[in-house]
């Protein structure tokens, strides 16, 4: 599995972009405490609510995204409480079993995957720690995977070898492995900025004095040990050769015309369906005597 975190400041952003996936029947709420899992207006007040207990915390929202290794597709289509345990033995690890949550099973893309949405104020007022949350959720997911004999994904060695790097090098190749995940399935520059924003990444556009486009950056805001904010940025073409400006406008644009593609692949097989079952549907055949006039004796 592959644990993605990010702590942020925004409730509404965070529970827009997830429930919004639930409303389009693209996900489901599998499991939640302490807030109202059906609408998304009441999720946010309820969360924005507990986190008032504790002003001094800034940045209260806690998001992470776990993934699943594709080869462990079929168990997970046959026992969906498996993705429940999962993340419910996630969040007792993480310390975030005793304040609010809500985990959203996302369904559209080709591997399985879920989203924990947590306050870092606890019910009783506390902080959640966040401190190296980074190490403490590879080693809690490797014991996960092992409980439940997951297979463990195939990043994992190099994830780990990041550790060692200096602080800019480590943030230099996790946003670019970031820019280049959420531009796989992007479609928009819109889509993408807020793919981005979830993981706390800002898409920024260069311009000249003249305001036309030069270039694209992208900036990471992250929290050191002491609680101070950290913002490391990178210029497009300095993370990949494939992430400049105009490359990127390429692959949205081809990523635009695959799901348009796909979409109406779905539609013709639909239609298809449909014509098959009529044709297997039996014809009943109206045998009853009909009434009509006739000549009068």
């Amino acid at each position: 599995m592959i644990g993605k975190t990010s702590i942020g400041r925004s409730f509404k952003g965070c529970c827009g972009y997830n429930m919004e996936k639930v409303e389009k029947g693209k996900g489901e709420v599998i499991l939640s405490q302490g807030v109202r899992d059906y609408e998304q207006k009441a999720m946010v007040a309820d969360f924005v609510r507990q986190a008032r207990l504790n002003p001094d915390l800034s940045r209260s929202v806690w998001h992470t995204a776990i993934s699943f290794d594709p080869q462990d597709e079929a168990r997970l289509r046959a026992n969906p409480q498996l993705m429940q345990s999962v993340a419910s033995d996630y969040l007792k690890g993480m310390g975030l079993d005793q304040s609010q949550y809500a985990v959203i099973e996302h369904r559209d893309t080709g591997h399985s995957h879920f989203h924990i949405i947590a306050n870092r104020v606890a019910n009783d007022g506390q902080t959640v720690s966040d401190s190296h949350n980074f190490s403490r959720s590879e080693t809690l997911l490797r014991q996960i995977e092992q409980k439940y004999g997951l297979t463990p994904m195939n990043e994992q060695a190099q994830r780990k070898s990041l550790e060692n790097l200096p602080e800019r090098d480590r943030s230099r190749i996790e946003i670019r492995d970031q820019v280049r995940e959420s531009l796989s399935h992007s479609t928009s520059d819109q889509e993408l900025r807020e793919e981005l924003a979830r993981h706390n990444i800002s898409m920024i556009v260069n311009r000249d004095k003249a305001g036309q486009p030069r270039g694209i950056s992208f900036e990471q805001v992250k929290v050191d040990q002491n609680g101070e904010e950290i913002r490391v940025a990178f210029k497009g073409s300095k993370l990949h050769q494939n992430l400049g400006m105009g490359q990127i406008q390429e692959q949205l644009g081809l990523n635009a015309q695959l799901r348009q593609k796909q979409a109406l692949e779905i539609e013709q097989a639909k239609e298809r369906a449909k014509a098959q079952e009529a044709e297997k549907s039996p014809q009943i055949d109206d045998k009853s005597p009909k009434r009509g006039y006739g000549r009068s004796m």
